[in-house]
This record gives C-alpha cells, sequence and structure tokens, in this order.
C-alpha cells in the first residue's frame, strides 16, 4: 500500500510540472505581447488615453536598458472612467503580482464602454506604462500554473504519506 502512493504521487507530480511550466510560458508570452502592442501607453508621470470596453484591463510597468529601476508598487495610478467614476489602483496592493524580466503588473481594473484615461506616476521615476486587455491566454496560463502547483503540492503529499504512513502490526 506504502508503495502505491509514492508511486500514484510521482506519476501525479511530473504532469503536474509540465502543466505548470507551460502556464508560466503561456502567462509570458501573454505580458510580452501586451507590452508590444498595448491599447494605450505613456511615461510617467503621464495620462494614457484609449476607448474602452465594457472589459477588465491591466496596467503593466515596462521597463527598458538603463532607465531608472522602480518596482510595480512604486506605481500609483488614477483611472477615470467614461461614467466619470474615479479607480486608484497602487501598485503595493495586488491580489497577485506577476515580475518578470523587464514587465511588471500594477494592477487591473473594470472598464466601462468609452473614454478612459489612465494617469500614473512612478514616485519621481520616468517610467513607461502600458494598459492592455487581459488576454485569455493570459487567463488559461495563470489557471494552468495554479493546477499545477496544486497537483505538484498533491502528488508531493502522496509521495510524503507513502513514505512516512506507519504500517499496523496485527495483533
Amino acid at each position: 500500500m506504502r508503495v502505491r502512493w509514492i508511486v500514484v504521487g510521482a506519476i501525479l507530480s511530473v504532469p503536474a510540472v509540465v502543466v505548470l511550466v507551460v502556464g508560466g510560458i503561456m502567462t509570458l508570452a501573454s505580458r510580452t505581447a501586451s507590452s508590444l502592442d498595448p491599447i494605450a501607453e505613456a511615461r510617467t508621470p503621464g495620462t494614457a488615453t484609449f476607448e474602452a470596453e465594457d472589459t477588465s484591463y491591466d496596467i503593466l510597468l515596462v521597463r527598458s536598458r538603463g532607465e531608472d529601476f522602480r518596482e510595480a508598487d512604486d506605481v500609483d495610478c488614477v483611472v477615470t472612467l467614461a461614467n466619470a467614476k474615479v479607480i486608484e489602483v497602487d501598485g503595493q496592493f495586488q491580489a497577485v503580482s506577476e515580475q518578470s524580466a523587464n514587465i511588471g503588473t500594477v494592477g487591473s481594473f473594470d472598464a466601462v464602454a468609452g473614454t478612459t484615461t489612465v494617469y500614473c506616476e512612478a514616485r519621481g521615476g520616468d517610467l513607461r506604462f502600458v494598459v492592455d486587455d487581459e488576454s485569455s491566454l493570459h487567463r488559461i496560463g495563470m489557471l494552468m500554473v495554479f493546477g499545477g502547483v496544486g497537483g505538484l503540492l498533491l502528488g508531493m503529499g502522496l509521495i510524503q504519506m507513502g513514505v512516512f504512513w506507519k504500517k499496523t502490526v496485527p495483533a
């Protein structure tokens, strides 16, 4: 019985690692595509204006070589929606913060259809920020990352159970 737990855990862990890696590649590809072809972009302190649809948008900090190094949590943004609602997005407070080689998430917001402005400042820094809609590739990639981590934890737990579970001795 103990060997079965170890084998099942190992068999479960291998595809979980594959799913985790593929999901990470998908999210990286999505963020890179967003930085290359965004809906709107500007430099801090500055304003990006665009015609929004009724969907979710991400604000991304894009660093280039030789630029002043700032983290995404140094960036504060104010979003003015088409219905005049104002949303404050602070890079320090995010549910999930993503960081890749030169791209960091500042935050996200849900827009309404119409002209939307995003004003960002980087506490004195001069950085490029972009606004892009949240892609389905990114959503699927993140779900794969979370699923891969869950499968890996489950597989490791099964292996641990197989290794450390004590056999009962018949009386």
